[in-house]
């Protein structure tokens, strides 16, 4: 016998489905835009560590919202 899903199930699945590329795409345009920047001006490597740390702190801020809203709208 299937049990039925609660409400919003689908809503929680589809947005921490999108965890992974929301992480990889923030990363990929903070060191693409790091490369840019050393490559306009210059400053290898600094563009590219500071791009990356940029993009990866907004993977984690990313991640945090996206965890946050999904189980916020879980308990609801």
């Amino acid at each position: 016998m299937v049990t039925p899903r609660p409400s919003g199930y689908w809503r929680t699945v589809g947005e921490l489905g999108t965890l992974g590329l929301s992480f990889v795409m923030a990363l990929v345009i903070g060191t693409a835009a790091g490369i840019w920047v050393d490559r306009t001006f210059d400053s290898n490597p600094w563009g590219t560590l500071i791009g990356f740390i940029l993009g990866f702190a907004a993977a984690v801020l990313n991640v945090v919202r996206i965890t946050r809203r999904a189980f916020d709208s879980n308990s609801n």
